[in-house]
């Protein structure tokens, strides 16, 4: 069965599924990464315990402060959406690809046997189809990140309780109650969207560097690494689930790279009390490497999680395919 829309959005949400697995333990060092770059110059006076070194410290430090659950606090709503989002995101991809083919040799044109759409075009149109894909999800991510930020703060800066702890060991069994209580007291839903508009900043070079890194490492591993034929994903004989792996690791650790400086930003623009904006935060930024802080927990995370996201989608497309 060839790929349709329904179909893509089963690759992407399989993905990201597969994401969530493999990184499930990982997902903490996200929490560490925003923690560590809040802009500790607004909010000194009532989250001074946010003055982290580095990862390590930041970690010692929460789990004696609020325990192990403390390193899951806030991953609710991004681990709750992972896998319709990335559905969305792998469906706006594919059709962006397709509509850029039928632009360039016309709705008609055929596709090589063994290959497919996205093989045939240049790697600056994939990494254009992946920007587009990221306006969509932003839409998505950037309420969904801004809960997440919210139920950090204004739960990191509770002292370690037994009563504290067992409201934290609550909201991992029933997330619904803390994010329901982040958004109530921190603005209702209209303060949902504050920082969107900078997520999607972030997400539209990120995603374009995801797929097209992921994609130019696809075919280079090609030439250096021919594969035996064999019929797993959409790539038939001539790409293995290791080097799938590889390629997509390599794909979200680009990301980040390029990403993370705008993550930075962001996380300070949606933690904070004062209608800090991009440039205000950005003008309060000390140095360049203030933006950077962080980057070595999120790269540990990103290489499986997003070897593990194109493993799923291939895999999905395989089973799709063979329907």
């Amino acid at each position: 069965m060839v790929a349709d829309a329904k179909g893509n959005f089963i690759f992407g949400a399989v993905g990201g599924v597969c994401n969530v697995v493999v990184s499930a333990d990982l997902r903490a060092l996200l929490q560490v990464k925003g923690l560590i770059t809040v802009d500790r110059s607004r909010i000194r006076s009532t989250l001074s315990k946010f003055s982290y070194r580095n990862g390590f410290h930041a970690v010692s430090q929460i789990l004696r402060a609020d325990g192990p659950t403390g390193l899951y606090r806030g991953v609710s709503p991004v681990l709750i959406g992972a896998g319709p989002v990335m559905g969305v995101c792998y469906l706006s991809y594919s059709t962006v690809l397709s509509g850029v083919h039928s632009m360039l040799y016309g709705p008609q044109a055929s596709i090589p046997e063994g290959s497919k759409l996205v093989d045939t075009l240049p790697i600056q149109y994939v990494a254009l189809a992946g920007a587009c894909a990221s306006i969509p999800t932003s839409l998505i991510l950037g309420p969904a990140e801004r809960i997440k930020i919210l139920m950090q703060v204004q739960t990191s800066s509770n002292a370690a309780s037994p009563a504290a702890l067992s409201r934290g060991v609550l909201a991992v069994f029933n997330p619904l109650v803390s994010i329901w209580s982040a958004i109530r007291t921190n603005g209702g839903i209209p303060a949902l969207f504050r920082g969107t508009a900078v997520t999607m900043l972030r997400d539209f070079p990120g995603d374009a560097f995801y797929f097209a890194t992921f994609e130019g490492m696809k075919r280079t591993l090609r030439e250096v690494a021919p594969t035996p034929r064999h019929n797993w994903g959409s790539d038939k004989y001539t790409f293995s689930p290791l080097q799938t792996v590889l390629a997509g690791g390599l794909a979200g650790c680009a990301n980040w790279l390029i990403c993370i400086p705008i993550d930075s930003i962001k996380t300070q623009v949606q933690q904070s009390s004062n209608g800090a904006t991009f440039f205000s935060v950005l003008r309060s930024q000390t140095s360049v490497t203030r933006l950077y802080r962080g980057l070595g927990p999120v790269l540990l995370r990103a290489f499986p999680a997003s070897g593990a996201f194109f493993l799923g989608v291939e895999t999905a497309r395989t089973v799709y395919e063979s329907m």
